[in-house]
Parts: C-alpha cells; structure tokens; sequence
C-alpha cells in the first residue's frame, strides 16, 4: 500500500532531546524533524571517514573543536549526514552563533534537528546513554505491545468479535481503527472518543484521507501466507509511534482468528440455507408447517405466495478471460440489488447461477396475474440497474406464481424452463418469463421428436425448398401476414412491397402448399410450425 508510513524503530528525536534536557542541550533549528526516529548513536571518530557505516536513523554527535581538527566545514557535514539519513545531528559549541547560519538554514530547510550541546559536552558518554535509552525504549514499547496484545486476545476469547477488538483499540490509541476484507472493503470501524465516524466508501481512500490530513499506518491479516484483511490504524500524520506498529503487528493474528471463526459460522450458517433451500425447491420435506417454522427461524416468510426467479451469467461472459473474482462480485451484486427491492427474498448463490424466491406480499399482489406483472417490472428495473452500472451481462428466468409452499418446486421448473427456452429463442441478456412464453412452452419439450419433425416438414416442407432454392422470402412473408393477423395493406407496409408484389407472394405460398390461405386450420397449422422454426434455429 502506497500509504502506509515507513517503520519505525523506537524512540523519537523528540523522546531524546528531553533524555538530553539534563545536559543543557537545546534544538536549534530543524524543528519539523522532532518526529524522526532514532536507531542508534554515532559519535564523531577523530579520524576520517569521520562517521563509519552509517545506516539511517542515526544521531550523529559530534564538537565543533573535532571539526575543526578534520579541515572539514559543518554545512558540508551537515549535507553529507543528511544524504545518509540521518535523523538528527548533536553539536557541541560555545553557542548557536558559532554554528554558524548557513547550518542553521541547512537545518530548517530540510527538517534535520540540529540540537546545541555544551562545548566540553563527553560526546562518547553521551552517545552509550542515547543508545541505552533507545534499546530500553524499545524493550520497554514491546512489553506494552504484548500487554495490549494479551488483553486483545482476553476480549477475543470472550466473544466480543472484531468490533469489539477494533473499538477497545480506537479507545487506547486515540485513533481510528478500519479492518477491509481481501478485496478491501471496509468491514469494521472502530471510532475514538469524543470522535465521530469517519465517512468512508466502500474502500480505504488515501487521497480523501490526505485531504482531512489523516494518514495510516496498516497490517495486513493473514492465515496460512493468505492475505484475508488489512487492519489499519488512521491519524493525523506525524502521530504514530513504534508501539502502535508493534501492536498492528500484534493485533493482525488476533484478527486471523476472527477471520476463521467467521469463516467458519457462515460456512455452518450457509450449509444450513443451503440444505433449507434445496429441500424446499426440490419438494424434499414431510411436513410444510415444519419447513414454514423453519423458514421464518431464517427470516424468510414463505406462508405468501412466492415467484422463483433463476439468473445465470451469458455465457459469453464465462469464458476463460473471465477472472475468478469477477463471478463472486457479479452474484453478490445481483443479490444485493434484490434484497434491495425485495427485503424479504431469499437468494442461493453458485458459481454461474443466482436463484430467488421473491415475495408477493402487499394484498393487490396476491392474484396470480397482477403479481407476476408487478414481479416482471420489477425485475425489468433490476436488470435495467446492472447494465446501466456496467455489470456482468446475465439472463433471467421467471416462474409463475406459487400460491402455496407445495407450489415452489414447480415455479422452479418453470423459471428453468423459461431461462432455457426464452435464452434459446430470444437471446441472453434478457428477462424470459414462463407465463409468457406461450406455445413455445409445450413445442419445446416435443423437440427432437419425430413426430414434431414430420409435421414440420408436412406443413412448411414446400417453403422450406422454395427458399432454399431462390431468395428465402416466402417464410418471411408468411410470418409477417400472420402477425399482421392477415390485414394486406398492413403486411405490404410493414415489408416495404407493392401490394400487387405482396398478394405475388402470398399465391405462389397458397400454390406451393395446395390450400388457402383462408383455411382456419391450416393457418393454425402453419403458425404452429412457424413456432417450431424458430425453435429449431
């Protein structure tokens, strides 16, 4: 993460120039680097290289009378020790003026503390005292960490979740406390006293954050090498210190815990609807009072009458370029958009496929017609908001309603029966429901029997060759004059032809099959085996 801030090891500049107030040592310039941390004390050597390995974080001290003994300039040093990083540098002199102002400037420039030591300061002295102070600063910040870490875990044990360990610790620490989930979203906030909630989106954003000049320090969770969170710690920035990243540190497992423990009850929890739900699509239950008593113990009333509604993704959508995440994403996002427009409907989710039970429940939608129109407006509005928002393409099959719990299994089939039909005849990407389907609901499952075929080519056999021989329109032609129920100069209209070329047509139709047109039957027998055509292309 671009935002998190760079370790730190222990204590402060700040923490060592009041370790210093003993000595009469003062900052005198470089007060915007109070915060840097120190690793270590180097004190000046009295020969060249005049600081040896030098590794960052250092306080570098030194005397003016050593400089000198070097033919070495302190602007020069100065620039030098900050090239090497540094945290901050000790002089020992007369006074601020015979550091001179150009170190001053250097200082303040770039933010390096500059602290004024006595002129006879023991540099070496104070260099073991810095350093003893830092290793005991940090031993003494580790000891806090695990202390907070064992009273982390005490909360953990007693069930409070990850609510309750992200609210102790904003408490503690006088910070925000946000855990995200793998893909980063926001999950837990954890908000200081007398603070309010920070308003964030669905993700961490670092830039908004910047703006409110807060900044973050965070850790990732982890179990078995698998990032499953991110906690992180929100301030205002140049407020962190090294206990707080122990305690990240030390917090992540705790939260790995929780991790698998949720993971483990919505595994239980899913399983259970899971079981429920199949049992109930399926017809797989003895007694419906007890399947109704334990819906409602899952939060569903299935005691009004439901309409199933099955989603599945294109599939042109689950080819191999599609990457695994983007299916979860798409389901979830569809079963929110439901639960949006219908708080009581129960969804199943797979990995391609979404099923619904959705809920008439207002009393103008308990007649079967009105309810199924209102499901299918509905659900027109749902598809309309996932392609608008640029989701996954997918197509939807409705049943029809079931007024009863014993009616759900054959809504299912239908809303089945209505995807498979409707996404074969129409296309993906659309709603098809069962009750509008028409005819094509008994032809489909005649497909492929001979004697579907023979009448088929019985009826349409003559046109059938006819097109396939010169230029395909008669079909067409017989498919347009029966949806014009019949009326010449609508037909002639809707093709763009002549009339005298449409009535051409319509005789060489009447010559080729050796009735008329006018027959009733035959006019039902060719509209049925115009279904069928398109049935099988």
């Amino acid at each position: 993460m671009s935002s998190l801030l760079p370790s730190a090891s222990s204590a402060s500049v700040r923490n060592i120039l009041t370790l210093l107030d003993s000595r009469d040592a003062h900052l005198v310039a470089g007060a915007g680097g109070q915060e840097r941390r120190v690793t270590w004390a180097s004190p000046m050597r009295v020969r060249l290289p005049a600081f040896e390995s030098v590794q960052g974080g250092e306080i570098a001290l030194l005397t003016l009378s050593q400089l000198r003994r070097l033919n070495e300039t302190l602007p020069h040093l100065l620039n030098s020790l900050h090239q090497a990083g540094v945290s901050a540098v000790a002089v020992g002199a007369a006074s601020s003026e015979a550091l001179g102002e150009e170190s001053l400037a250097f200082a303040d420039q770039h933010n390096l503390p500059l602290i004024l030591l006595p002129a006879n300061a023991q540099i070496e002295e104070i260099a073991r005292e810095i350093i003893y102070f830092v290793v005991s600063f940090r031993g003494e910040i580790e000891r806090q960490a695990t202390e907070i870490a064992h009273h982390l875990m005490q909360l953990s044990v007693q069930g409070v979740g990850a609510q309750g360990i992200c609210d102790y610790l904003a408490q503690h620490r006088q910070k925000w406390v946000v855990v995200e989930d793998a893909e980063h979203e926001i999950r837990n906030q954890g908000v200081p006293p007398e603070r309010q909630s920070l308003p964030l989106t669905i993700h961490l954003n670092d830039q908004a954050l910047r703006q409110q000049g807060l900044t973050r320090v965070a850790e990732p969770i982890m179990i078995r090498h698998e990032a499953v969170g991110y906690i992180s710690l929100i301030g205002e920035e140049n407020n962190f210190d090294y206990l707080e990243r122990i305690i990240l540190r030390q917090v992540a497992p705790i939260l790995a815990m929780e991790v698998a423990r949720e993971r483990e009850r919505n595994e239980v929890e899913n399983r259970y609807h899971v079981e429920a739900f199949t049992n109930i699509l399926q017809g797989r239950y003895q007694q419906p009072e007890e399947v109704l008593a334990r819906a409602r113990i899952l939060g569903y009333d299935l005691a009004v009458p439901q309409v199933v509604a099955v989603f599945e993704i294109a599939s042109t959508e689950a080819a191999p370029s599609t990457h695994n995440s983007t299916l979860p994403q798409w389901s979830r996002r569809v079963r929110d958009e439901l639960q949006r427009v219908w708080p009581g409907c129960w969804v199943l989710t797979e990995t391609r496929r979404l099923v619904a039970l959705l809920p008439l429940s207002t009393p103008g939608e308990k007649s079967s017609g009105a309810g199924e129109g209102e499901i299918y407006e509905r659900l027109q509005r749902v598809e309309t908001r996932l392609r608008i928002e640029g989701h996954t393409q997918c197509s939807c099959g409705i049943g029809r309603t079931s007024q009863q719990l014993q009616g759900i299994p054959q809504s299912y089939r239908e809303a089945q029966q209505a995807l498979e039909i409707g996404s074969r005849l129409f296309g993906e990407g659309k709603l098809h429901s069962f009750s509008r389907l028409g005819v094509y609901r008994l032809l489909f499952h005649l497909d492929g029997h001979n004697e579907l075929n023979t009448f088929y080519q019985e009826t349409l056999g003559p046109l059938l060759n006819s097109d396939s021989r010169n230029d395909g329109t008669l079909l067409e032609t017989l498919e347009c004059f029966f949806r014009c129920n019949g009326n010449l100069s609508e037909t002639a209209r809707t093709m763009h032809l002549h009339r005298n070329s449409l009535l051409y047509r319509l005789g060489r139709i009447e010559e080729l099959l050796g009735h008329s047109l006018e027959d009733a039957e035959l006019r039902l027998s060719l509209q049925i085996a115009l279904k069928i055509h398109h049935l099988r292309k």
